[in-house]
């Protein structure tokens, strides 16, 4: 949470905003398919086009929430979007998230995703996106806050940093997130090799680096590689990570005041997050940044998701069932699934005007006089 800055007539922000596949824990708005469907269609110049739907959104959302002076979490213009992790262990519980297993593919989706997100003005950001988790992050979720990945050199460059790079020498992307675990035995939010050498030197990066959410406590409670939290905050700081998502960052006074960190430090990060409240116009309205609020859940948008269901699906034969329409009497239909609100929704979600679901679905293209018979089948486990 950002306080205002009254002589320059910056307001008040908060950091921490979703946008997976719409935009999240805000309230009512478009929800497209979940990554991995994005991904599947195979089809950037959607994704992008997606990214910009979204990104228009989110403004109407803070300008609807800001003008009620409301400014809290989720409702700012940061978002922590697009995760562009490898999906690469099909036991890795966020692997939905991603746009797949294959490095060219989820680069080529997270530019599209990036630039819509962001807008292409080339002073302001529409919204500022954040590509996470970085890096070598694709699990084990359950240990992830004390993991160690041990990657060669080989497979760091070609599985695991293509799309981040792409993130940031062809999208511009605004924020880049450091991951939970530590890879090559460096904490990713305080890595030497990723964020200086590769993050900064080689690929130049000028935007702000944000830890993941509790990720600099991990240091001293997980990794093990500080004693306390002053010791990680200025471990994090040093190697530059601009914002703590979390708390540790609280105790930056006391780094300093130990001499762990210098005001030159602090100063830094604070230019780095600064520039971002800059670009996003907080200061004023730009007309590019002016977006028609009809847009929010508007047919033009409810066209483009029912698009990007369509080309998300693939349908591996069709031994003649399909159509459903004028073959049958009676359809059964088995699976907890078919019923289920929180199947359609995935996850980092908003709320849907309407939501139809897959027994809806097969209910309406069977038509009438076709008799359809639903059973759950099993149960899911939690």
């Amino acid at each position: 949470a950002a306080p205002a800055v009254g002589r320059l007539g910056i307001p008040e922000m908060d950091w921490w905003s979703e946008a997976l596949h719409g935009v999240a824990r805000e309230g009512t708005a478009t929800m497209f398919p979940q990554s991995i469907g994005l991904g599947a269609t195979f089809d950037p110049a959607l994704v992008g086009e997606i990214g910009r739907a979204v990104g228009k959104e989110a403004r109407i959302k803070y300008e609807q929430y800001s003008s009620h002076g409301v400014r809290d979490l989720f409702k700012g213009l940061s978002f922590y979007s697009p995760n562009v992790n490898i999906f690469r262990d099909p036991r890795w519980g966020r692997g939905q998230e991603t746009y797949g297993e294959d490095p060219w593919l989820t680069s080529r989706m997270g530019v599209a995703y990036i630039k819509g997100l962001q807008g292409d003005d080339p002073d302001y950001l529409l919204t500022a996106a954040c590509a996470k988790h970085y890096a070598v992050h694709s699990g084990p979720e359950p240990i992830r806050h004390e993991f160690n990945a041990e990657v060669s050199a080989k497979d760091l460059h070609e599985t695991y940093l293509p799309a981040f790079e792409a993130a940031v020498k062809e999208a511009g992307v605004a924020q880049v997130m450091g991951a939970y675990n530590r890879t090559l035995g460096e904490p990713c939010c305080a890595s030497e090799l990723l964020l200086q050498k590769i993050l900064r030197e080689d690929w130049d990066f000028r935007g702000m680096v944000v830890s993941d959410f509790t990720a600099l406590k991990d240091f001293h409670t997980g990794h093990k590689v500080t004693k306390d939290a002053p010791e990680s905050a200025a471990l994090a700081l040093k190697h530059g990570c601009d914002m703590n998502l979390g708390f540790v960052y609280m105790d930056l006074p006391e780094a300093l005041e130990r001499g762990l960190v210098t005001e030159e430090d602090i100063d830094n990060a604070c230019v780095n997050v600064m520039i971002q409240r800059l670009r996003l116009g907080l200061y004023e309205t730009p007309k590019c940044l002016q977006v028609d609020h009809d847009l929010l859940d508007g047919p033009e948008h409810r066209a483009m998701n029912l698009k990007a269901a369509r080309e998300s699906l693939v349908l591996l034969k069709n031994d003649g069932i399909l159509p459903l329409t004028g073959k049958y009497r009676s359809i059964a239909v088995l699976g907890p699934n078919a019923m289920s609100i929180s199947a359609l929704k995935g996850n980092y979600h908003g709320e849907a005007s309407e939501y139809i679901t897959v027994l809806d679905g097969i209910r309406r293209a069977a038509g009438e006089g076709i008799r359809i018979r639903y059973g759950v089948g099993c149960e899911l486990q939690p």
